[in-house]
């Protein structure tokens, strides 16, 4: 049955959170909860994928998710609960071309970027321009090559990336890790492309604390990665789309060739 595929890592939609309005949790709350994610797990994936949970941490790790404040604070795909949440917070379609302003009335144009050629992902952000649209929100599919979405990536110089670069580890540290990790470099090489900073208690330092943790002290571990999970469902540094497929595991001991 579906997934046909086990779920190795997460494709997040990063967002540059150095740039209005996707500096504005509220703003991507609603780009959120506009995605139409079943649609890309079916009509691009044909159910050989997975949805993701709103924390993003992969199926391997349930143990670890506070389901009850996932329930609660997840975001779910919603149309007319994302075209609110816009007004809301000042985002209003001004000039009538289907589209919100931002609050000082400029116009919004996200450039959402995936390597040229992957068409899986190059079908995906078509799909979540497409849904977008419903809500409001002008979404632009774009293909650069991939060492030139490299350089935009790491640079910051992107609007919106969908990515699933260094999150495989035996726990969820290394997902906490890839979304919070500190500093914020010039060049931002394998972690936190959003350059997300939080006020308040730092989801980076609880990160830090959680994996001096002994591996025997799970209420402890339980209650950190609650905390930390809190961040990622109400802040959104990255938006969890589909859990990516392990493409193939094998050993060569007896299949060979």
């Amino acid at each position: 049955k579906p997934p046909y595929m086990l779920s190795a890592n997460t494709a997040w939609l990063v967002p540059n959170t150095t740039k209005a309005p996707l500096n504005d949790r509220a703003f991507r709350r609603a780009l959120a909860m506009s995605i139409d994610i079943n649609k890309i797990v079916t009509a691009d994936y044909g159910n050989i994928v997975q949805k993701a949970s709103p924390t993003g941490l992969l199926p391997t790790w349930n143990k670890w998710v506070d389901k009850a404040q996932a329930a609660k604070l997840g975001f779910k795909y919603n149309v007319s609960g994302a075209k609110a949440l816009l007004a809301a917070n000042g985002y209003k379609d001004t000039n009538g071309d289907g589209y919100v302003e931002n609050k000082a009335g400029q116009s919004i144009n996200l450039r959402i970027i995936v390597p040229n050629g992957w068409s899986d992902w190059m079908t995906a952000i078509q799909l979540i321009s497409a849904s977008a649209k419903d809500a409001g929100i002008k979404v632009t599919p774009a293909y650069p090559d991939y060492n030139g979405l490299v350089d935009e990536r790491n640079s910051g110089k992107f609007d919106l990336v969908i990515n699933n670069d260094k999150q495989l580890g035996p726990t969820p540290y290394t997902y906490y890790d890839y979304l919070f990790h500190l500093p914020i470099a010039e060049s931002q090489t394998f972690a936190n492309y959003a350059r997300y900073t939080a006020s308040g208690p730092k989801p980076w330092a609880l990160t830090l604390a959680l994996n001096k943790v002994p591996p025997t002290n799970v209420a402890k571990a339980k209650a950190i990665h609650s905390k930390i999970q809190k961040y990622i469902l109400e802040e959104l540094p990255a938006i969890p789309l589909w859990y990516n497929g392990m493409w193939s595991q094998y050993n060569t001991t007896y299949w060979t060739n």
